[in-house]
């Protein structure tokens, strides 16, 4: 089976596969014009369908308890249903998959094994967070809880990191990296050359945040802790922040293995990712090193203990009131 990469349609976006979860009504949507591979969201059960050509490779998924395969003899198609229900966009991206594997030329067997192959997690075997993972997590979700205590629907549009974007959050004229160390200095590890680079004609802030075991102090937070507080705020609209912590490697039924509970160890600092910040970055390290675009993997931890802490920009202004309100005792006010 062959076909031309201008036959397969672009991925959906998150916002748009939890509008379809949202419909009244099923909703249909061409994934490929040639082979023909047809999208369906039924709401009402939440399950989210692939139907393509019968190509006579025989697919079979038995052994996966959420995943079925029908064959709708009359019109000579295959059908999948993914039962969807608190992953929507990991069962989306799944379907995505077998039809990209379509268009590599693979029987639609082996691109549903091949599937299967990289949402293994998502299916059967998931792990629980790292420990380094955990904690990043707990940064953003402390300024994701605030800014849904202010507006719960622009909260999630501005929280972009579970979308494999540069940055964590993005506002109207800047981007923001959160990041959080649980050691006694504000050292943090930076992934890329490419995390602390600033997007053109947006301002970059970095908000800084230490924490430490909370031992048997009450007002002791963890990631159980943030994640109630910001589904309390959401309401009815939690499917999407669902579908993102579950893109991170979050699920509820491994609840149990999150049990650390920590405080704040400072008020949390926001700084302006400028000339004085000590950063590595693609724009400069490939102006000083030779071949520099042969290296790769560049990852690195900064120390910014001496910088004094700014003002936070708007509409931040308030975060660290609300951190001392409900998380702190530090005294947060500025």
């Amino acid at each position: 089976m062959t076909s031309n990469s201008r036959d397969i349609h672009a991925r959906l976006d998150p916002q748009t596969v939890e509008r379809y979860f949202n419909s009244t009504n099923t909703v249909v949507h061409l994934l490929s014009n040639n082979p023909r591979c047809e999208l369906r969201v039924d709401p009402s059960t939440q399950s989210i369908q692939l139907l393509v050509p019968n190509d006579f490779s025989e697919p079979d998924v038995g052994y996966f308890e959420n995943i079925k395969v029908d064959y709708l003899a009359d019109v000579n198609f295959y059908r999948i249903t993914l039962y969807a229900d608190g992953m929507h966009y990991a069962a989306y991206s799944f379907i995505a998959q077998i039809v990209e594997e379509l268009h590599k030329g693979n029987h639609l067997s082996i691109a549903i094994a091949q599937s299967i192959d990289e949402h293994r997690l998502l299916l059967q075997n998931r792990k629980i967070l790292s420990a380094e993972m955990q904690t990043g997590l707990i940064g953003e979700l402390l300024l994701l809880a605030y800014l849904c205590s202010v507006d719960p629907i622009s909260a999630l549009s501005s929280w972009i990191g579970p979308q494999a974007e540069q940055h964590d959050f993005a506002f109207g004229s800047f981007d923001l990296e959160v990041k959080t160390t649980t050691g006694e200095n504000r050292i943090h590890r930076i992934g890329s050359a490419n995390q602390l680079e600033a997007s053109s004609n947006r301002e970059l802030w970095f908000l800084s945040i230490q924490i430490t075991a909370a031992g048997s102090a009450r007002n002791g937070f963890g990631l159980t802790t943030l994640i109630n507080v910001i589904r309390k705020y959401l309401g009815p609209h939690t499917t999407q922040f669902n579908d993102y912590l579950n893109c991170l490697g979050w699920w509820d039924k491994d609840i149990d293995s999150y049990k650390a509970r920590y405080v704040l160890r400072s008020v949390p600092a926001f700084f302006l990712v400028n000339e004085q910040f000590p950063a590595l970055r693609n724009s400069t390290l490939s102006k000083g090193i030779c071949h520099y675009e042969y290296l790769s993997d560049i990852s690195y931890r900064t120390d910014i203990s001496h910088l004094m802490a700014q003002r936070a920009p708007d509409p931040l202004t308030e975060f660290l009131n609300y951190t001392d309100a409900h998380f702190g005792g530090l005294n947060a006010k500025l």
